[in-house]
């Protein structure tokens, strides 16, 4: 992979079926499929102490931004498919320029690059980047402080958060144009527009109780009101909207660190989950099923909204992690997460499994099988499990962790089929093609003769022992009478007397 170091590991799991029976298992003394994530993820190289990314409408390309601590700050363009640097733009010396948030707007056109340091905000060609070069881009002055980007869905605007208000509403038609502002309570350090563009929610930097997220109501026009403010908790930093459950998600980075949710309206209680980091910005899947929260002290939580509380641990890869971006399939479930890794100077891709499974087999009773499966992707845990039912149902088989699995087989275990589940904080459950178990009965063995040899037994002509007996003893007694017969008359032969 062009620019970037493969992490992966291949799970070669194998079921040895001998004379299978579903009820009696015993499990081969192998070493466990521990996994290991280290392994498992690719490291894209980029610049110095990267902070934050965002991927192209389509995923093709992914931009970045790095600080350029001890260096210079710049931003660089990837092609996500091999991973190949297809651009870099050096904003300067970090001293003098401190890139904070990059955007890509909904139809791919524009990059939006801001800076709380000078308070500008650079908006560049997509095209040009992604063709290299050095583009110059369009530069609106005279803000400050500026900290994150937000896109309007439908295109129309890319709102700026500002930790001194005003904050910031600009025209993706005419960046130039002069911006529309409000103030929220206490400034801001994280934005997210809600699907519709009705409805802006800035994070409200400030200790608890005066810690929340502040609506913005949108109208028709684009001109800006004061909406609901939500208290979330303490120091609120990053901010995500998910359309399909109506969601916002808040990171708090004060004490106690959690993860907020709350409806979009404003109604209802707000769900607070603990994190054991510190958290920066977060980000979801449109579904709601899965958020992402990067954590400044080393690692990336993910949780899995599928219960209630939703449940999530913390997978220790990456160093002052500042930014997450996960890319959904057409069905809303996590394919791609991507993170900034500050401490090592790289992005981290994490791309959801693919399991591959070897095929059915057939097997005469008493033999033995080996089914396998390959684990190609991002995954922490593996597990076999088996369908009576014909995959109707399945049921994990306890203490199957191994890479191999040997069992008892049986007629009753034929047609009982086996697949390998890897799973992971940050996807959902990926399952192997179903392998079938075919036993066939074993060969009957060949008739034994109803008695041996003896008075009475009939060989296989069927013929009675005493008959070939009998007829040899007459044809000697008969050749017997022949040879006397014969001698006696050699005797009364006449002599040849001569005179």
């Amino acid at each position: 992979m062009a620019d970037g170091s493969r992490r992966r590991l291949r799970l070669l799991s194998g079921l040895v079926v001998a004379g299978f029976a579903v009820a009696s298992l015993v499990f081969a003394a192998l070493e466990p499929a521990a996994a290991d994530p280290a392994l498992t993820y690719d490291s894209i190289p980029s610049g110095r102490y990267p902070i934050d990314l965002d991927a192209s409408p389509d995923g093709a390309y992914l931009f970045v931004i790095s600080r350029g601590d001890g260096g210079d700050a710049d931003l660089r363009v990837y092609d996500t498919t091999t991973f190949a640097e297809l651009d870099v733009v050096t904003f300067g010396p970090e001293a003098s320029f401190n890139p904070t948030a990059v955007e890509v707007t909904p139809d791919g056109a524009q990059v939006w690059v801001s800076f709380y340091n000078p308070g500008e905000v650079r908006v560049y060609s997509a095209a040009d980047l992604i063709a290299g070069g050095a583009p110059a881009p369009q530069v609106i002055t005279g803000g400050g402080g500026f900290v994150d980007l937000a896109e309007d869905p439908a295109g129309q605007y890319v709102y700026a958060a500002t930790l001194f208000n005003p904050q910031y509403q600009f025209s993706t038609a005419d960046p130039l144009a002069p911006p529309r502002t409000i103030d929220v309570p206490n400034g801001s350090r994280g934005v997210a527009a809600r699907d519709d563009g009705t409805s802006i929610y800035f994070t409200s930097y400030a200790p608890t109780p005066a810690g929340g997220v502040q609506a913005v109501d949108v109208a028709g026009d684009g001109s800006l009101s004061l909406g609901g403010f939500t208290v979330t908790g303490d120091l609120p930093w990053g901010i995500a909207y998910l359309p399909d459950v109506d969601r916002v998600l808040s990171a708090n980075s004060g004490d106690p660190t959690s993860l907020a949710g709350f409806a979009g309206d404003g109604s209802g209680t707000v769900n607070i989950v603990p994190v054991d980091c510190g958290p920066r910005l977060v980000d979801g899947t449109a579904d709601g099923s899965r958020a992402y929260v990067a954590c400044l002290t080393g690692g990336i939580i993910g949780l899995s909204y599928a219960t209630v509380p939703p449940v999530g641990e913390r997978v220790q890869i990456g160093d002052n992690v500042e930014s997450v971006e996960v890319v959904a399939s057409g069905d809303g479930a996590a394919q791609r997460l991507y993170a900034t890794s500050g401490g090592s100077n790289q992005v981290l891709v994490f791309t959801r499994p693919v399991v591959t499974a070897t095929g059915d087999l057939t097997v005469e009773e008493g033999q033995t099988a080996t089914f396998g499966a390959t684990a190609d992707g991002f995954w922490q845990r593996s597990r076999w499990q088996s369908s009576t039912d014909g995959g109707a149902t399945w049921a994990d088989l306890p203490g199957a962790a191994a890479e191999s699995l040997t069992v008892d087989g049986t007629l009753a275990a034929s047609g009982t089929r086996f697949r390998l589940v890897a799973s992971s904080a940050f996807f959902d459950d990926v399952a192997s093609e179903p392998m079938l178990l075919t036993v066939n009965p074993a060969p009957a063995p060949p008739p034994e003769p109803p008695c041996s040899d003896g008075p009475g037994c009939l060989p296989s002509t069927g013929a009675d022992p005493a008959v070939p007996a009998m007829l040899g003893t007459a044809f000697v007694a008969v050749g017997l009478v022949f040879a006397v017969i014969a001698a006696g008359g050699r005797r009364r032969r006449p002599r040849d007397i001569r005179r």
